[in-house]
């Protein structure tokens, strides 16, 4: 099994890029969708991060059995919920889309209060 890939991040409107550029590398030998599904909710959740957190971003991509879990961890720890929005709003929808494309996905919040982790499953077919 492939090892744990991480990449840190600051928080800045670029790494969103930088974090699909190493998602896309660590599900390299992934089926098309599953990489392109993981490549698209990591650029969500890391936007996300940079819009909303603080400190620095880790991305994390760990192979678990029939699965690829890519986390994401920032400073804020405030719990966050998917928003269903009209179809007008420019924002919102992150989260949406990695309850509805993840195979699985959850947030833990630091029990010290100085973070979240926000991860997501993609099947794993390679």
């Amino acid at each position: 099994m492939a090892p744990e890939q991480l990449v840190e991040l600051s928080p800045r409107p670029a790494s969103a890029r930088e974090a699909r550029r190493f998602v896309e590398r660590a599900l390299g030998r992934a089926d098309p969708g599953s990489r392109e599904t993981g490549v698209l909710l990591t650029s969500e959740l890391v936007t996300n991060a940079v819009l909303y957190a603080q400190g620095r971003i880790t991305v994390r991509v760990i192979p678990r059995g029939k699965a690829y879990r890519v986390v994401v961890t920032d400073g804020n720890a405030q719990e966050v919920r998917p928003r269903h929005v009209g179809l007008e709003a420019t924002s919102g929808r992150g989260l949406a889309l990695v309850e509805q494309l993840a195979a699985a996905w959850g947030v833990k919040v630091s029990p010290a209060g100085d973070g979240k982790e926000v991860w997501f499953e993609v099947p794993r077919h390679d």
